[in-house]
């Protein structure tokens, strides 16, 4: 690209909790003045107060508006996808507008989209700790996995698009992410704030009045902070920015984040303690859901077993070798706990 073109930027969500995070170190970039970043926002009222307190170019409308997603695409240079990781027919959209500009203009454009370590997950219900461990630096791994498993359908589709040749497809796949985002963006009310699978398991177990877990708690899963995971947006832009044919992409374009791991009942006896230091809970252990309660606070079995109960184990080593340096531990996990109970309670 030229120096003294603009780079143009669509983020397809700017009031997500990652989506959020991302804008907010898109916006304070030392090279801010170069972007030209557009998002999709659903609430006017939202689009209206980012448009003109922050300078981004909002357009009101959903992503089940696949015009206007395949119209955004066609005009960006960068695609960071970082909103619904399992709609395939919002993804497609979006490569059809990646399709029609690299078709008029020859040049490639870039997708950085938002998948996640939930196609590593088992069934194992809490009830053992698997030893397979993935490495994303190795795409042999990665494709051993079914084409049923979770996100695998959206992932496959936009390595076939790579494949075409039409864009460069990077994949980011963090895991549990931790922490309660920070920013403008957030102290103004206009991004969502907190995680998914933490605060599930905080607010189930608020529900039942007693931390709880899926099974016996075993299973294993890894974890990243979602500072450390916005920041990894920008270390994989400034690297497609600065060479683009030195970033891996493609079926070698996979990303996992992660800092460390925790079994789920070292997580639910984190919940415990909370509840228990806070006179939520007489116990400070966790016991194990029920299938009523399960259906009842959760509402699907599925869900409860893979985002609580499974086996997901990956090694980030590609998003390290970019230059990610995270700063964030699994102690910064446990501590992040009783704060974010504090916060939903």
């Amino acid at each position: 690209m030229s120096s003294t073109t603009k780079t143009s930027i669509f983020i397809t969500g700017a009031t997500g909790y990652i989506s959020g995070s991302v804008l907010e170190r898109l916006l304070a970039h030392p090279k801010a003045a170069d972007f030209e970043i557009t998002s999709l926002v659903r609430s006017p009222e939202k689009a209206k107060v980012i448009r003109e307190k922050f300078g981004v170019n909002t357009i009101v409308g959903a992503h089940a508006e696949h015009d206007k997603l395949t119209q955004l695409a066609e005009s960006a240079d960068v695609v960071i996808s970082v909103t619904d990781s399992d709609d395939i027919s919002a993804i497609k959209a979006i490569m059809q507008g990646m399709k029609s500009r690299f078709d008029k203009t020859g040049i490639k454009p870039t997708l950085i989209h938002t998948s996640g370590t939930g196609f590593l997950t088992d069934d194992a219900r809490g009830m053992y700790a698997s030893d397979k461990v993935y490495h994303d630096s190795r795409p042999e791994e990665i494709e051993s996995l079914p084409d049923t498993a979770f996100h695998r359908n959206v992932d496959l589709a936009i390595i076939d698009a790579d494949n075409q040749g039409y864009l460069r497809a990077l994949i980011v796949s963090p895991p549990l992410i931790f922490g309660m985002a920070s920013g403008p963006l957030f102290e103004d009310g206009l991004s969502n704030r907190h995680s998914i699978q933490l605060p599930l398991l905080i607010k189930t177990s608020l529900a039942r009045g007693q931390a709880g877990m899926v099974g016996e708690g075993k299973s294993i899963w890894n974890h990243v902070h979602v500072n450390d995971v916005a920041d990894f947006y920008l270390v994989l832009l400034d690297r497609v920015l600065e060479n683009p044919d030195k970033v891996p992409h493609g079926r070698e374009g996979f990303y996992i984040l992660e800092v460390g791991e925790h079994s789920w009942y070292d997580l639910g006896k984190g919940v415990a303690e909370a509840f228990s230091d806070l006179g939520l809970s007489k116990s400070d252990e966790p016991t194990t859901f029920t299938a009523e309660e399960i259906n009842k606070y959760i509402g699907n079995a599925m869900i409860a077993h893979l985002a609580l109960g499974s086996n997901a184990r990956g090694r980030g080593e590609q998003a390290r070798a970019l230059g990610w340096q995270p700063k964030y531990t699994t102690a910064d996990l446990f501590a992040s706990i009783k704060p974010e109970v504090q916060a939903l309670a």
